[in-house]
């Protein structure tokens, strides 16, 4: 009865570990490449297979060989490298998850949850995002990630899969230097009181935000809400829905770090740096809410600051700090 974590050693998937293996799961980490700092605290309580999702063997194999009832599947090329490499993206991202939903449905797994993006929304957007907003995707990470929702869907249609997903606003916590993400680093720099170097945005830039914490919580939230409640299949999932400026999120720094300083130099080449402002004010994640309870604990620019520093200062090598 064992559950499996694709990308178990990544930055969600290490999270989720802790938290399936505290309340004493069996757990099974599926990664290409393992981060044992982040899961030494539980490194005796899972086990850790090295293994590929485009090789379908490798994928079936882990699933079949640890009896695994449940996946959580979080491993994929993230938004930079797959632009950088479209083809290596297709092969991570659609194949891949394609194999999962394959070995699941082979191996008579009973449910599966899949982590998407607020990438798989891009053209024309509106004000708010919901559920129900046109997807649009612009680039290959997003356009992988809205076919797999959209399979999901047909294996629990076709072949009774109990299949649910979540869309991440953008992620925040230690040591995300994602490039395109201009968030996590300017409150890294100014916990530490060091000066930040904004290339990814400008002062209107903005994001809806998840800690990563919450961003654990949500996938086994989501999995574990009994299917009779989930009916929309594919969730958006927000800390902080409404969007937050460059320009606030300095301000509020600067009223607790005042060494915080922030410059503003974004690079039209680079990713995020040629966001479009104003277009959208709300990542809607009221489906979530209503139908599985979703509920994020840091809700508030200042409380996703305040566990920001706690993480930082309790698990600086968790996070890649040290």
């Amino acid at each position: 009865m064992a559950k499996l974590i694709t990308g178990g050693t990544g930055y969600i998937g290490a999270e989720l570990a802790r938290i399936l293996a505290d309340r004493g799961e069996e757990v099974v980490l599926f990664d290409i490449a393992i981060n044992r700092y982040r899961i030494e605290d539980i490194e005796s309580k899972v086990k850790m297979v090295r293994g590929d999702l485009g090789n379908f063997s490798e994928v079936f194999n882990v699933v079949k060989d640890n009896n695994i009832t449940e996946i959580y599947h979080m491993g994929s090329m993230l938004t930079y490298m797959s632009e950088l490499n479209p083809w290596a993206s297709f092969r991570s991202n659609v194949i891949g998850s394609c194999n999962v939903l394959e070995a699941a449905r082979l191996f008579g797994v009973e449910k599966m949850m899949f982590t998407s993006t607020l990438g798989t929304f891009g053209l024309q957007m509106d004000e708010v995002l919901t559920d129900i907003t046109m997807q649009r995707p612009l680039g290959i990470y997003g356009c992988g990630k809205l076919y797999i929702e959209g399979l999901g869907r047909y294996y629990r249609n076709k072949f009774g899969l109990d299949f649910r997903s979540i869309r991440y606003a953008h992620m925040i916590g230690p040591n995300v230097h994602t490039p395109g993400h201009w968030a996590p680093p300017m409150i890294e720099d100014a916990i530490f009181g060091k000066p930040n170097e904004c290339i990814y945005g400008a002062p209107e830039s903005t994001i809806s935000m998840i800690y990563v914490r919450d961003a654990a919580r949500a996938a086994d939230m989501v999995l574990q809400a009994p299917k009779e409640n989930i009916e929309m299949l594919n969730y958006n999932v927000a800390g902080i829905p409404a969007v937050i400026s460059a320009r606030e999120v300095e301000t509020v720094l600067t009223k607790r770090f005042p060494k915080t300083k922030v410059t503003y130099k974004p690079d039209p080449i680079r990713p995020g740096a040629r966001q479009r402002f104003g277009v959208w004010k709300v990542f809607d994640d009221s489906y979530a809410r209503k139908e599985w309870g979703w509920k994020p604990q840091y809700a508030t620019l200042e409380a996703i600051i305040d566990i920001f520093e706690k993480d930082m200062k309790e698990h600086p090598r968790r996070y890649g700090l040290v």
